[in-house]
């Protein structure tokens, strides 16, 4: 496949523009001596997000602003977007990120480097610079059903508390350069043949779990999954389904029981 772009930046809108426009313009604004673009897709949203987006970039011609015919969800977008795009790496930014500095040109950096390195995300803060826990590990289900769903009121603070520290890799100091599971598809650099090789995200998920789904499989493919704290960036996340039971706790948990069922209870790939 011939590439024409060095970078294609992927972003999946869904109703708010507002955000989507702030993170292209943090892009622009950041990122330097790249040949990239900017695909974003409308993921039919029942606002003027479309019309919004494309009219504020309408002179760029970096970005390219595209309607979906139906919201079919986060991953299935995101590969939409990716028939499209014409880079040789692809990173996919979720709305609400805010690039600061060069934090994509080190991510890129480090991944064309290094064959072993399969996908690369930064360092994710909330609003305020305090750290979000964005790289995690991959629990058993159970302890992960204790401590990531509403049935973490029914476990003692102590215990919910010590597993959720594991989950969230709280040992660790997120200043030194990792290995992890995963991380959150916030912010995701993969390379585009790779990342069609080992099947782009998985199509059973609407939402939810597709992040850990596509890091899992590129470990399975004997690449790393890197965690890079000197790259750096805002990300304004608000994370409804964990913390009160409504329709996107019941599409977490369906996601959940889909990611377990095809690499655990199925395959028994975990260790307890």
């Amino acid at each position: 496949m011939e590439h024409n772009k060095e970078l294609s930046i992927i972003i999946v809108n869904y109703k708010n523009f507002e955000l989507t426009i702030k993170c292209i313009t943090s892009v622009i604004d950041n990122l330097k001596d790249v040949d990239y673009e900017i695909i974003v897709i409308d993921n039919d949203s029942p606002n003027e997000s479309f019309e919004e987006i494309k009219s504020s970039f309408i002179k760029n011609n970096k970005v390219n602003v595209t309607k979906n015919e139906k919201n079919s969800g986060f991953g299935s977008a995101n590969n939409f977007a990716v028939t499209l795009s014409k880079g040789k790496y692809v990173l996919f930014l979720n709305p609400d990120i805010i690039v600061i500095e060069d934090a994509i040109n080190k991510m890129l950096n480090l991944l064309k480097k290094n064959n072993d390195i399969g996908l690369v995300s930064g360092k994710l803060l909330n609003d305020d610079y305090s750290i979000q826990y964005s790289c995690r590990r991959i629990l058993p289900f159970g302890k992960f059903l204790i401590c990531r769903t509403p049935l973490s009121k029914f476990v003692s603070k102590q215990k919910k508390e010590e597993i959720n520290s594991i989950y969230l890799m709280k040992d660790y100091d997120h200043k030194s350069i990792r290995d992890v599971d995963w991380v959150m598809g916030a912010c995701m650099l993969i390379e585009r043949e790779f990342f069609d090789k080992i099947g782009r995200f998985s199509k059973e998920y609407f939402m939810y779990f597709e992040d850990v789904d596509l890091c899992h499989k590129v470990n399975m493919n004997n690449k790393r999954v890197i965690y890079l704290p000197d790259s750096q960036m805002i990300h304004l996340h608000n994370q409804e389904s964990t913390k009160k039971i409504n329709k996107m706790t019941l599409v977490h948990l369906k996601s959940m029981l889909k990611f377990y069922y095809k690499y655990y209870f199925r395959k028994n790939r975990f260790k307890k």
